[in-house]
C-alpha cells in the first residue's frame, strides 16, 4: 500500500515538474523576437535602398537623354558652322555702295516702282576683293521659282562627277535646257533622273547636297507644277551668291564642270541683270532668272573687269516678292524693270569709280 502511494506521489511529482518545463520554455524561447531585428534591418535597408535606386536610375536616365542630344544635334550645328565659317561671305553693309543702294531702293518706293507689298533682297559681292559690297535682306527666305534650277544642275553634275548618273547626250540637252530657257520640263525630268526614277529621292539628293555647300535656306518641295506655278521652293539671295561665288572660284563639284555650269549659265537668254548698257559693253553674265506671279529674281556673275584690269567682277542677287501675289500681269514686267535700274546703277558705279567709292553724280539719271 505504502508502496504504491509512493508510486503515485512520483508520478505526479514527475508530470508537475514536465509541465512546469513546458510552460516556462514556452515563455523564454525568444526565436521570433531574435528574427525581428534583422527584418528590420533588411526592411529598413528596402526602404532606403529604394529611393537610392530611383535616383540611379533616374540619374542615369537624364544623363543619357543629355549624350544622345549631344551626339545628335552638336555634330549638326558643329557641321553647319564650319561650313558657314570658311564659305558663306561675310554679310556687311559698311560700304558707300550699300547706302547709295538704299537710297535707290527709297527712291523707286516714293516713285512707286516698288509698291506697297513689294519686298526686296539685294546683295553685291566683290569678286576681286572678296567682299559683300550690299546686303539688304539677303538671309530673307523667299520663293525660288526658277531660280532653284541651278542647284538641280549642281546636283546632276554632282552626281555625273561621283559616276552615279551617266553623263548622256541627253542629260546635257536637258540641262542646257533647263538653264537657258527655263524648261520647266527639262527640270523635273533631270530630279527624277537623280532619283532613279523616283522624284522625292531626287528631290532628297538635291537639299543634301544644299546643305553641304553651306546653302542654308535653299529647300526643294516640289516638282515645277504644270504652268510654271512652283510656290513651295526656297532659297534667299545670300544662298544664290554663295552659289555663284563658289561657280566663280570653281569650287562647285571641281573646276571641270563649275566651268560646264558657268558656260550653260552664260547662254541664259532671260536677262534683267544683264542690261542694255552691259551688253553694249561687251560684259558677260552668267546668271538664272526666277519669274512666278508675285516673284520677280535675277541672280549671277558680271563678268565686268577689262582687259586693261579696270573695273570689278561682281556678284549681283536681287529678290523681289510680293506675298500677295498681285494678279495684275503688269506687276511682273514693272519689278523687271526694277531689277534692270538697279542693275544698271550698280554697273555704272563699280565700272567708273571703285568699289568703296560711290559716286553720287550717277544717282539721279534716269
Amino acid at each position: 500500500m505504502k508502496f504504491r502511494a509512493a508510486i503515485r506521489f512520483l508520478a505526479i511529482l514527475w508530470a508537475a515538474v514536465f509541465l512546469f518545463t513546458l510552460s516556462v520554455g514556452g515563455q523564454e524561447s525568444p526565436t521570433p523576437p531574435k528574427s525581428n531585428p534583422p527584418a528590420t534591418v533588411k526592411k529598413k535597408a528596402t526602404k532606403s535602398s529604394r529611393p537610392a535606386a530611383s535616383k540611379k536610375k533616374k540619374t542615369v536616365k537624364t544623363k543619357k537623354i543629355k549624350n544622345s542630344r549631344s551626339a545628335v544635334n552638336q555634330p549638326k550645328g558643329e557641321a553647319a558652322l564650319s561650313l558657314v565659317s570658311t564659305v558663306r561671305p561675310p554679310a556687311t553693309g559698311d560700304s558707300p555702295l550699300h547706302e547709295a543702294v538704299e537710297q535707290e531702293i527709297q527712291y523707286l518706293r516714293n516713285s512707286r516702282r516698288l509698291q506697297l507689298g513689294d519686298e526686296i533682297s539685294i546683295q553685291i559681292f566683290d569678286l576681286a576683293d572678296n567682299k559683300m559690297l550690299v546686303d539688304i535682306n539677303g538671309d530673307q527666305i523667299r520663293n525660288a521659282a526658277s531660280v532653284i534650277k541651278p542647284y538641280v544642275m549642281l546636283a546632276v553634275y554632282e552626281q555625273i562627277a561621283r559616276q552615279e548618273l551617266n553623263e548622256t547626250p541627253d542629260i546635257t540637252r536637258q540641262v542646257y535646257r533647263m538653264i537657258t530657257v527655263s524648261d520647266n520640263h527639262a527640270t523635273n525630268t533631270l530630279i527624277r533622273h537623280l532619283g532613279q526614277g523616283d522624284y522625292q529621292q531626287g528631290i532628297v539628293i538635291i537639299n543634301a547636297l544644299s546643305r553641304k555647300y553651306g546653302f542654308q535656306q535653299t529647300l526643294v518641295r516640289e516638282l515645277i507644277p504644270d504652268g510654271g506655278k512652283t510656290y513651295a521652293n526656297r532659297t534667299s539671295a545670300a544662298d544664290a551668291t554663295l552659289f555663284f561665288k563658289l561657280l566663280y572660284e570653281q569650287k562647285l563639284v571641281n573646276p571641270h564642270y563649275s566651268q560646264k555650269m558657268t558656260d550653260v549659265l552664260l547662254k541664259n537668254v532671260h536677262h534683267r541683270i544683264k542690261t542694255q548698257q552691259i551688253k553694249q559693253d561687251g560684259v558677260a553674265v552668267a546668271d538664272k532668272t526666277g519669274y512666278v506671279r508675285g516673284l520677280n529674281a535675277d541672280c549671277g556673275i558680271v563678268y565686268q573687269k577689262n582687259p586693261q584690269g579696270k573695273g570689278h567682277d561682281y556678284v549681283l542677287s536681287i529678290f523681289i516678292e510680293n506675298k500677295g501675289r498681285p494678279a495684275d500681269g503688269s506687276w511682273g514686267r514693272r519689278k523687271s524693270a526694277v531689277i534692270r535700274y538697279l542693275s544698271d546703277r550698280i554697273y555704272q558705279n563699280l565700272k567708273t569709280c571703285t568699289a568703296r567709292v560711290f559716286n553720287p553724280s550717277l544717282k539721279n539719271d534716269s
